[in-house]
């Protein structure tokens, strides 16, 4: 019997995917090399530079990447990391900017411009809130989460928005983001959660929407999105060669994630009073589950990303989302 093949894969420590991590579940076949990290975009840049079998990937670079024909990986339709991002848009108190709408013509900024949570608050902001962006200045730290290794990368925005960059100042790009906005060189910051500490610790600092939950809540209301973040991907040579294992890791994960839903509900929490208290609150907003896997039950979460990706010239043309998931995958259901 020939030995199981050795597979890299990296990923943060997601209830979803705990059994997966500790090796609980896997593929007949096929052992896991884990790599469990925090470091997100180094993860990413793994899975760029070809460190990694299966990883997490921007779904934002994946767009970038498949929509130039230049992605050495391809998507399977499952999505570790799903969050709202009214809450990540931050101002200074003292601008006077009390709704998005009075952002128009302001100067807003991003640690970077290939970023999904940065795609995501850019176009909810002119598609839910009239964000002029052609009067709008966007500023940006750098292009990609590897900048290292594609020096050359350039976007042309179709919603004529124009980038401009923001002054290194500072240690990473967590802090020259913020720096950025605490030395007025920008109104607003749209951010992740790496840099909400720094944010938050700032008396000076103020969240754009003040009740952030209930304007997400209302937008999940009429929009019936919970924004996409994450895409696990794996190397195309690898698919090519074992081209079972897509449709098998759209299994693996879909049964993690089954069993963290049930292990949510039955372990007490220790950051958690009220842990299935909070689950209950939120079924009451959602009505159905919004963690689902697979392309059909995201096409319109897919469809609104990729309509944002072309205006903010993300995507060098226009993708339908079967283009960004193996093919053996696309008509896969939990």
């Amino acid at each position: 019997m020939a030995p199981p093949l050795k597979i890299k894969l990296a990923s943060r420590a997601y209830d979803g995917v705990l059994p997966i991590l500790r090796g609980q579940m896997r593929i007949p076949g096929f052992d896991f090399d884990i790599i469990e990290t925090e470091d997100v975009p180094l993860m990413f840049a793994g899975m760029f530079k070809g460190e990694y079998d299966v990883s997490e990937m921007s779904l934002g670079e994946l767009v970038y990447y498949t929509s130039r024909d230049q992605a050495d990986f391809i998507g399977i339709p499952v999505f570790p990391s799903r969050m709202f991002r009214h809450g990540f848009i931050f101002c200074r108190k003292a601008s006077g900017i009390k709704s998005p709408a009075e952002l128009t013509g302001k100067r807003i900024g991003f640690p970077r411009w290939v970023q999904t949570a940065a795609i995501w608050i850019r176009g909810t902001l002119v598609d839910e809130y009239g964000v002029s962006a052609k009067d709008t200045q966007w500023y940006v730290i750098s292009m990609h989460h590897w900048d290292d290794s594609d020096p050359g990368a350039a976007v042309a925005p179709r919603d004529g928005s124009a980038i401009q960059w923001i002054q290194r100042n500072g240690k990473d790009t967590s802090e020259r983001a913020c720096r950025a906005l605490f030395d007025d060189e920008v109104d607003a910051l749209g951010v992740t959660e790496a840099q909400l500490t720094l944010l938050l610790a700032n008396h000076e600092i103020k969240r754009l929407f003040e009740n952030p939950r209930e304007v997400e809540a209302n937008y999940f209301q009429k929009t019936r999105i919970l924004p996409i973040m994450h895409v696990m991907a794996l190397k195309k040579d690898l698919a090519e060669r074992h081209p079972e294992l897509p449709a098998e890791l759209f299994r693996l994960f879909s049964e993690s994630k089954r069993w963290a839903q049930r292990w949510r509900r039955a372990i007490p929490s220790l950051v958690e009073a009220w842990p299935n208290q909070t689950l209950d609150e939120e079924r009451k907003v959602f009505e159905t589950g919004p963690w689902a896997y697979g392309l059909e039950a995201n096409r319109r979460v897919l469809d609104k990303f990729l309509l944002y990706c072309y205006a903010q010239g993300i995507s060098a043309r226009k993708i339908a989302p079967e283009e960004l998931f193996h093919a053996s995958t696309v008509n896969l259901t939990e």
